[in-house]
């Protein structure tokens, strides 16, 4: 094999990286989504994508990538079978999937023990002690994604309707968002039948917004959302001696309202989850 390829999919977006064997970075590129758990084949094609992309932007023929070494870190892998199927689709010479969670945390601390939190379209919480990781959430937006972007719009729309069916008050977030769809509830209840995870979290901007403003249906929602992360990050494995990162799109905005250890003891990641990923790839290559 000539090459490493890292890929960091989740459902927002595909990110790639290609390097040497010995991690040296020769291109990047990104793509769609790619959850596999959500999308199976837009998240395949997605991923074969931008790899594609990455060699092109090397100069690196085509064909090469049947050369190459992936870790591919994806949302949705820990879920039923779709790693199992994936595998067996993809055209490198090896690979490996993982969770995205998994080489967020290598990228973020290294090899040491530790924990994160990663807040995006979706969340995972990875600790690792005594060198074992262990993954708390993760299992996907019906069922999880405690303080996700996704799991935050939803919360919203929920609690919209039920100020407009009169059991909670409305304020001016509730009022401002459900004017997207002209107070109707049923062009609300229509339009999310196709909703994917990355369509809720739209309005997790909104709300951090209005939240910032003194809104209370916001400080509602978000600080339901803190309480889930707290108690997921202590069943990771937090300690306030060991690195803690909290990251992904929203960990800076959830963080200001979180306990007084956790704003105290966290710290900037060493790097990101393509990082991560090419770390494991090394490290697995040399096995």
């Amino acid at each position: 094999m000539k090459y490493l390829i890292g890929v960091d999919g989740g459902g927002s977006g595909c990110r790639v990286v290609l390097a040497s064997k010995t991690g040296q970075i020769l291109a990047k590129s990104n793509s769609g989504p790619a959850n596999i758990e959500t999308s199976f084949v837009r998240a395949k094609e997605n991923i074969n994508e931008a790899c594609r992309k990455a060699l092109h932007l090397a100069s690196v023929p085509q064909e090469e990538i049947k050369n190459c070494f992936a870790v591919l870190g994806l949302a949705g892998s820990n879920l039923g079978d779709y790693a199992k199927a994936l595998t067996n689709e993809l055209p490198f010479a090896k690979n490996i999937i993982l969770n995205d969670g998994e080489i967020t945390l290598e990228g973020a601390i290294g090899h040491l023990d530790g924990c994160i939190g990663a807040l995006g379209t979706g969340s995972v919480f990875v600790g690792r002690k005594a060198g074992k990781v262990r993954l708390i959430g993760g299992w996907g937006f019906n069922l999880g994604d405690d303080g996700s972007g996704a799991k935050l719009g939803k919360e919203l729309m929920r609690l919209s309707i039920k100020c407009h069916d009169g059991l909670e008050k409305h304020t001016e977030l509730t009022m401002r968002f459900l004017t997207e769809f002209d107070h109707d509830i049923r062009k609300l209840v229509e339009k999310t039948k196709i909703f994917q995870p990355k369509d809720y979290a739209v309005y997790a901007p909104m709300i951090f917004t209005s939240l910032d403003a003194g809104d209370r249906n916001a400080k509602k929602i978000v600080l339901t959302e803190v309480q889930a992360i707290e108690k997921s990050l202590y069943a990771a494995g937090f300690s306030p001696t060991k690195p803690f990162c909290l990251i992904g799109g929203l960990g800076n905005n959830f963080l200001p309202h979180m306990s007084k250890i956790f704003r105290k003891t966290v710290s900037e990641p060493k790097g990101d989850a393509l990082d991560g990923a090419v770390s494991i790839a090394i490290k697995e290559y040399v096995k």
